[in-house]
């Protein structure tokens, strides 16, 4: 009888405890916060006589009152989500703007031309362009304050000075357009420019004749394919049309060679190249320039021209040469069947840049995923390597408008400090840094940088860039970004990230996967991660985790991943 009680006792409280579990229960699902769902409308289209359905196809549109709901819902869900990391967040804010702070004064990055020194400076308010008389230290001029553009939601895309050096173009746009407005200043104030503007500019630049402006359009698409010339003090409706693109995959951009003497127009797709050219002194009230065709379009021919003493400098990927060559060809026989070969590059080895002076052309490529530097000697044929600080770097070509000297400036991006701007005299072979600073509060002295490989399932090795303290313990442990791109031929460089030096400084280990499908070693690199082959580019940013996971940097529960390819982000 007392043994019944007691049973009848627990199971009466079982009872209250399974109902208060329940209760308990539901109430936590009821807790969970689920992202808002966007209402799916099927909407049909037919390409290639295939049908294609898209249930999100309305979100296109970002004036329609549901995308802007469903934004705002998304908006508010992030801000319940990461409401408990709101310190954090202000933590991190703060550490990497004080990295940003220069503990001592840089002077602005000078460019020499005609007797003037041309430079800018920034503000809170925008950007200053400056100049002055060469080695003088008081008659600054201001040539454009941006202060007034800024605080209207506008930014200036570009400024150029005419030839002569007494008239300013400045091209601004309203942010997030492709296109604006085009306005002009007398820097010599005899004539009073405020009231012309150019609309609907998509890229400029003068031609020798300093009265006149060759400019770009863009379709209802937003495709550049119209260039005209303006002549100063004339009406945009009166300018003349010197040439179209009437094909729709191909982008029009207008460029002037380097010595001024010819303007190029240049039809681009993403495979192909087809360029025009004619004398930049052309006086247009003349009459239409005659444009002459260097090389008709070929799908998968690129090239890109320059010019010096009567010939022209061709970089191209001509003869199946896809990590492209440097050739040359006289003015007068410009077809691709004269191109005549002066300086070609490894198979894993590619050409991203040159620059043409007077005596020597300097070559920017990559060798193995990192920066080369080359100088190439016009009349001797011979070749010198400039000798960089570190290699482990991103390299970039600086302003070199003046072709008739021997002094190069390149700017090197350093992933564990700011960019250094140097300039190399190219016969004295001496590199000078002209302006470089330190990150604040951060001793780059306590981190190493350095490349090292995984092996793919295909046993091709895949460069690793790998940052970290040099007090690391590779005791499997360690935290770790993982990143990559792998697509398009975009290469993944190391240079500085302000977001890795919070966690550089907490102890985690930075990883740049260089997987297939970039251009890291060249053209083929590149294609081993496209099309038919593009899995390889993630079996091998698999691969490089294992071998973080095996090398004994971290595990599997330890790595996080920020990378592109293929079109899509992925975040883990």
């Amino acid at each position: 009888m007392i043994m019944s009680n007691i049973t009848r006792l627990f199971d009466s409280v079982n009872v209250i405890q399974k109902r208060t579990f329940i209760k308990n229960f539901k109430k936590l699902f009821q807790r969970i916060d689920l992202p808002p769902i966007p209402k799916q409308i099927p909407q049909s289209s037919f390409y290639f006589n295939i049908e294609r359905v898209d249930e999100f196809q309305w979100m296109q549109d970002p004036n329609n009152q549901d995308v802007r709901e469903y934004i705002a819902a998304e908006n508010e869900f992030t801000n319940r989500m990461m409401v408990n990391t709101k310190l954090l967040q202000r933590r991190l804010f703060f550490e990497m703007k004080n990295k940003l702070i220069t503990p001592e004064v840089v002077s602005p990055l000078k460019v020499l031309s005609n007797g003037y020194e041309y430079y800018t400076k920034h503000s809170n308010y925008g950007t200053i362009y400056y100049r002055r008389k060469k080695k003088s230290l008081s008659n600054e001029e201001i040539l454009l304050d941006s202060k007034k553009l800024t605080k209207a939601n506008k930014q200036i895309k570009s400024v150029l000075l005419s030839t002569d050096e007494n008239l300013l173009g400045y091209l601004v746009e309203q942010e997030g357009d492709e296109i604006g407005s085009l306005h002009f200043k007398d820097l010599s104030r005899y004539n009073n420019y405020q009231n012309e503007i150019l609309e609907g500019v998509f890229n400029f630049l003068w031609g020798t004749n300093a009265h006149i402006i060759y400019y770009t359009v863009t379709d209802e698409q937003l495709r550049p394919y119209k260039v005209y010339a303006h002549q100063l003090g004339t009406s945009q409706r009166n300018d003349m049309l010197i040439y179209e693109e009437k094909d729709y995959t191909s982008f029009v951009d207008i460029t002037s060679t380097k010595d001024q003497s010819f303007i190029m127009i240049n039809s681009n797709t993403f495979s192909s190249s087809e360029v025009r050219f004619f004398d930049a002194h052309h006086d247009v009230s003349q009459g239409t320039p005659e444009l002459k065709l260097i090389e008709p379009r070929t799908s998968g021919l690129e090239y890109y021209v320059d010019h010096r003493d009567g010939y022209f400098y061709i970089l191209t990927n001509a003869d199946n040469c896809h990590n492209f060559k440097l050739v040359r060809t006289r003015i007068e026989n410009i077809r691709k069947k004269y191109w005549e070969t002066i300086f070609t590059v490894k198979e894993t080895e590619r050409i991203e840049d040159v620059d043409i002076f007077k005596d020597y052309v300097v070559i920017f490529a990559k060798s193995e995923g990192l920066p080369v530097l080359m100088c190439h000697e016009l009349k001797s044929s011979k070749v010198h390597q400039i000798t960089l600080p570190t290699n482990l770097c991103a390299v970039s070509p600086e302003i070199n408008i003046d072709c008739n000297t021997n002094i190069v400036r390149f700017t090197c991006n350093l992933p564990l400090a700011h960019e250094t701007t140097y300039e190399y005299n190219m016969k004295s072979r001496n590199l000078y840094s002209i302006r470089s600073k330190s990150i604040n509060d951060f001793d780059s002295n306590l981190y190493t940088c350095y490349r090292t490989r995984a092996k793919a399932s295909d046993n091709t090795e895949i460069p690793i860039t790998l940052l970290h303290k040099k007090s690391l313990i590779m005791n499997h442990n360690n935290p770790v970004l993982l990143r990559s791109y792998g697509a398009y031929g975009i290469t993944t460089d190391p240079d500085f990230q302000l977001e890795h030096f919070p966690l550089l400084e907490r102890g985690w280990v930075i990883a740049l996967a260089h997987v297939r499908g970039g251009s890291e070693l060249g053209y083929s690199w590149y294609d081993q991660g496209r099309l038919m082959n593009k899995k390889n580019s993630f079996t091998d940013f698999i691969s490089v985790v294992e071998y973080l996971i095996s090398a004994g940097y971290s595990n599997a529960s330890k790595i996080s991943a920020i990378g592109i390819s293929a079109g899509g982000l992925l975040i883990s």
